[in-house]
């Protein structure tokens, strides 16, 4: 695969098939995010959402470790019917921890759905520097190379620091 990508930006970087020179950028999409003050801003308001879910799941957490202990130190006291009540008791209060968890870590969850809400924006914004930039450079591709597929990018064509120019003025 990377031999494949390696040979198309090599391809693109000399001519296209139009006799046409095409030009490449490139940015490091992982600097741009650690750098970039609005998200980490988001960041910020993700981690304090994240904390008080944490905080509601230790509280069922420890409601269902009392009724287990309770349960245990009262189970040879108790009638069949009171250990059957508390024993559906403990199940109930684990279901509803279990699904509170799905409903915030699922994959559809609260968190996804925070996490894509308040990222998207920016996401926008990045992307609409990316177009603005390519038009000023003429530039025809811009490549990541915090993914994996760029092997090799010399340092005159890295654009990040443009791109985090632009976004941190616009501010």
């Amino acid at each position: 695969m990377r031999v494949v990508v390696l040979m198309i930006v090599l391809g693109l970087s000399i001519q296209s098939a139009w006799g046409k020179v095409l030009r490449i950028g490139y940015i490091n999409s992982d600097r741009i995010l650690s750098e970039y003050k609005e998200f980490a801003v988001v960041q910020e308001k993700i981690k304090r959402m994240e904390q008080q879910w944490e905080q509601e799941a230790k509280a069922k957490r420890e409601e269902i470790r009392r009724l287990e202990d309770t349960y245990e130190s009262q189970r040879l006291l108790l009638s069949d019917e009171k250990r059957m009540e508390m024993e559906r008791e403990i199940n109930r209060k684990y279901q509803e921890y279990q699904e509170f968890l799905n409903e915030i870590l699922g994959p559809e969850g609260k968190r996804a759905r925070k996490i894509q809400e308040l990222s998207k924006p920016i996401y926008d914004k990045i992307n609409s520097v990316l177009a603005k930039i390519a038009e000023e450079e003429g530039l025809d591709f811009i490549f990541d190379v915090s993914v994996p597929a760029v092997v090799f990018a010399r340092p005159e064509y890295d654009l990040t620091d443009k791109v985090l120019e632009y976004l941190n003025k616009e501010k």
